[in-house]
């Protein structure tokens, strides 16, 4: 069955006073010429409902604030909230069955969010995410808020004869899929949460896969194959190590004691020397193996902001690119007018210049920071570096002062010896030098080996995630087979019993969840003459409303605020008459549940139209406005000529 949704009364507090209307009826037609401001009524509706909606200029300047009195499920609300740009993002909010006033609400992520409102009114959690369904995408998926599911409600007049719920736009499918499962209780918050979680643990493996290639880049230049190879080098070292110890302590002792003082102090003096000279080598090793991953990681962070610049490079091409056509279906995109500082393809609203996003402009100076900080290591390794070498250099010439002044004194007995000496402790030098450099070596390959391990764990996980999701998706195949089996019936009935032109065969996509008409999808159905497309799609409506009506399990608002059919089939008065024949049916035939002490239809329709035709005018409501009677009322209408539609 589907979810209680009424809008009972709007409220328009004007500079010159209130405007209300109220809505009884379970279909009421706010009907009028053009320009009267039904679609102004319709996106301040929007607006109440914490929406971004198309304001006009009348509403701009008169209209102080919005007062919605709606019922969702078993909650009634009045909802408050001002025109003021300044504090448009704060909605009071009275509970009209208490008549309580709680918290005000914000259109924002700030707490308490009108948005988690209304979904627990709708009995809907408030944190579901729409993951994208491709096998590569890492996006773990916008959150479903409340104006995902007014987008099933809400018919606007730029959309009637063109597009669904945004079905036009890419970047909401995933959201309109998921709000349409979500409707026909084909889906829950569980199965989406773990689809988000699914992509999410796709995007920790790339991550894991990107950062063992960069360690295995590293252990490349090496020279060693596995860890055992890097552990074998070092127990190598220490062998060596211990063995050249060994023997210099058996060369010292077969040097004969010098019996004067200075001799013994100018060897003392020459340990010490070769002793600084081997741990002045062992250093300059370390920090040239340190200078080689500074470098290695330079590179890799050049390589991520060159990236990045080429992607804001070609944001910047296209940017002053002017498109005559739609680059996705060829239509011409000259005729029709753009808003303000809206993209003239997709008509959304421009972002920051060259399409560069707060997070491209963070992720650039984040990366350039890394950089500048190597930067700032490498130049102080370099001076590490002079610094060891000048050492070494130095230490040597001390060495070679005092080996040679020692063999002026010990000529003949010592000077064979002290080459070994040298030698050996050279030797030593080396060995510990290769023991350090083998073991940061060891330390990337445990880091290497830690990265394959969680790397298999994450695509462990989600693999056991996805089974887990096929499970869920498999126990829902009988009702979904159900599910589209009745749409499909009762969409070819309906656009049948409408009699639209031209269209012969009628079924809604399993996959795309949009109607596909003579076997063409409605993404390549297009705008029709006659208002064959506008007739398609509130034949889609009517449907999806009667079948969510007729299965148990479904959360559908039983709600449809319409802008402008008969107008949008092209003053057809044979189709005009068979859509509201329609409409009015589906009210008729849910004439079965009690609101507020009054027996009402499950289903509200509320219609903003030329006229209801004549053979319904005496069992629904009907609100006339003219020129002279505008929808904001307290205010002259500026006439005719001066009239800007919204959109125009």
């Amino acid at each position: 069955m589907t979810t209680t949704f009424r809008l009972d009364a709007v409220t328009l507090a004007t500079t010159e006073g209130d405007v209300r209307y109220a809505f009884p009826s379970d279909l009421s037609v706010l009907a009028g010429p053009t320009g009267v401001g039904k679609t102004t009524l319709l996106e301040l509706v929007k607006f109440g409902f914490g929406g971004e909606a198309d304001i006009a200029e009348v509403a701009r300047d008169y209209v102080v604030e919005v007062r919605i009195d709606a019922t969702l499920g078993d909650s009634r609300y009045r909802l408050a909230r001002t025109i003021d740009p300044g504090k448009r993002k704060i909605v009071r909010v009275t509970d009209l069955i208490t008549q309580e006033r709680l918290p005000d609400h914000h259109t924002t992520k700030t707490e308490p969010r009108l948005n988690s409102l209304l979904m627990s009114a709708l009995g809907l959690p408030d944190d579901m995410r729409a993951a994208s369904r491709t096998t590569v995408s890492s996006n773990s998926g916008t959150r479903i808020s409340f104006m995902d599911i007014f987008g099933f409600l809400y018919v606007p007049q730029r959309e009637i004869n063109r597009e669904i719920a945004h079905s036009d736009q890419s970047v909401r499918e995933p959201k309109r899929k998921a709000v349409f499962e979500l409707l026909f209780g084909l889906t829950d918050a569980e199965a989406l949460n773990q689809r988000s979680l699914i992509n999410e643990l796709k995007g920790k493996i790339d991550i894991a896969e990107v950062e063992a290639k960069n360690v295995a880049s590293f252990l490349a230049v090496s020279n060693t194959t596995t860890r055992e190879h890097a552990q074998a080098a070092v127990e190598q070292a220490v062998v060596a190590e211990g063995e050249t110890t060994v023997r210099l302590e058996e060369l010292r002792d077969t040097l004969d004691p010098i019996s004067d003082r200075e001799t013994q102090v100018i060897r003392d003096l020459l340990a010490d020397a070769e002793r600084s000279v081997a741990d002045s080598r062992s250093l300059i090793i370390s920090l040239q193996r340190r200078e080689g991953e500074y470098h290695l990681e330079r590179r890799r962070i050049q390589g991520d902001l060159d990236r990045l610049g080429r992607i804001v490079d070609a944001g910047h091409r296209l940017a002053s690119i002017e498109f005559e056509v739609c680059p996705r279906c060829v239509q011409a995109l000259g005729a029709r007018d753009v808003p303000a500082g809206a993209c003239r393809v997709c008509l959304q609203p421009d972002p920051t210049p060259g399409g560069v996003t707060e997070f491209d402009q963070y992720e650039a100076k984040q990366l350039r920071d890394q950089l500048n900080e190597i930067g700032d290591q490498l130049h102080s390794v370099s001076r590490q570096l002079e610094q060891a070498t000048s050492a070494e250099a130095a230490g040597r010439l001390r060495v070679d002062e005092l080996a040679a002044l020692l063999e002026r004194r010990t000529r003949e007995r010592i000077t064979p010896r002290l080459q070994a000496f040298a030698d050996l402790s050279q030797q030593l030098a080396e060995a510990r030098a290769l023991q350090q450099q083998m073991k940061g070596t060891l330390r990337q390959w445990d880091r290497l080996q830690d990265i394959e391990r969680v790397a298999r764990k994450l695509r462990s996980e989600r693999e056991e995630a996805k089974a887990v999701l096929r499970r869920m998706e498999e126990a829902l195949n009988e009702r979904r087979e159900q599910i589209f089996a009745d749409l499909n019936e009762e969409y070819e009935s309906t656009v049948s019993l409408l009699g639209v032109p031209g269209i012969t065969a009628a079924s809604i996509s399993t996959t795309t969840y949009l109607p596909i008409i003579n076997g063409i999808p409605w993404s390549d159905f297009g705008p029709r003459g006659g208002g064959i497309t506008t007739a398609a799609q509130m034949a889609y409506w009517a449907t999806l409303l009667a079948v969510a009506q007729r299965h148990d399990g479904t959360s559908y608002p039983a709600f449809m605020l319409i802008d402008s059919p008969r107008q949008a089939v092209n003053d057809s008065e044979a189709l005009s008459k068979a859509l509201y024949r329609r409409l009015v049916a589906l009210v008729d035939a849910n004439k079965q549940v009690a609101i507020a002490g009054i027996r009402r239809a499950k289903v509200q329709l509320i219609i903003a139209d030329n006229s209801l035709p004549a053979e319904f005018r005496g069992n629904y409501a009907q609100t006339d406005f003219t020129i002279s009677n505008p929808t904001v009322s307290t205010i002259p209408h500026p006439g005719p000529s001066k009239v800007k539609t919204l959109g125009s």
